[in-house]
């Protein structure tokens, strides 16, 4: 489906284009690897949750996950591209959070290769 809107900020009559898709934005976006950047949104979106709910100030958040204020501010504010799948595992479990991974493998070994696994957040 795709759609038009005005931009409020725009020039003068100018409209801006978008699709509305169902599913994975980052594989109708065409990205490489849809599904890890998904989870790895999904990660980001707990975090980010995770320390507004807190009440503490993004100063005391930095200090409590090790990194600095204007780190924090990126998690908030959901700057993906800035943190890797290893560190929104970690600091989900400063925050508290119980974190599992589970791995299971193909059927048989006829199975390896020959489709794409499945990662998800739950």
């Amino acid at each position: 489906m795709i759609g038009k809107i005005k931009g409020e900020k725009m020039a003068k009559d100018k409209e801006s284009t978008y699709e509305v898709t169902e599913g994975n934005v980052f594989t109708a976006l065409r990205r490489d690897q849809p599904e890890e950047l998904l989870v790895r949104a999904q990660l980001l979106d707990r975090v980010s949750t995770l320390i507004k709910i807190s009440g503490l100030s993004q100063m005391e958040v930095a200090g409590k996950l090790g990194i600095t204020q204007p780190k924090v501010s990126m998690l908030v504010t959901g700057r993906l591209s800035q943190f890797s799948t290893d560190s929104l595992l970690h600091y989900l479990s400063i925050l508290g959070c119980e974190v599992e991974i589970r791995v299971k493998k193909p059927r048989s070994q006829v199975g390896i290769f020959r489709r794409r696994g499945h990662i998800a957040v739950r």
